[in-house]
């Protein structure tokens, strides 16, 4: 045995024992209640995340269906625009509205003019 040996077996103080373990049990009792505290808070702002992206989901599958059926719209009325431009059709419209075709056409000729400073 060493020499220091008696000093490690001093008489230990049953109220210090008493207030020690009281301490840490009410320092675990405060531990596990923040630790169940912050389980709660996390999976609760987990589930509030994960809500808001299903929702935003629906609304990025129901915007994606509003473009396809804009662009089907768009060339749907391309196609309208091109029919109505034809030549035949135009020729159609000229006919009901009884426009008549255009003769000969003069332009005038610019005279040249001196301008005075």
């Amino acid at each position: 045995m060493s020499k220091f040996f008696h000093l490690s077996k001093k008489p230990v103080n049953s109220n210090q024992t008493k207030k020690r373990s009281k301490k840490m049990k009410i320092n675990t009792k405060i531990l596990n209640i923040m630790m169940i505290g912050l389980i709660v808070v996390f999976g609760f702002s987990y589930l509030v995340q994960m809500n808001g992206l299903a929702t935003k989901g629906y609304q990025i599958k129901d915007l994606e269906v509003q473009i396809e059926q804009l662009e089907l719209q768009g060339s749907n009325l391309e196609l309208e625009v091109l029919s109505l431009q034809s030549i035949s059709n135009v020729k159609n419209k000229v006919s009901k509205l009884n426009m008549v075709e255009v003769g000969n056409v003069e332009y005038l000729s610019p005279t040249p003019v001196a301008l005075a400073r």
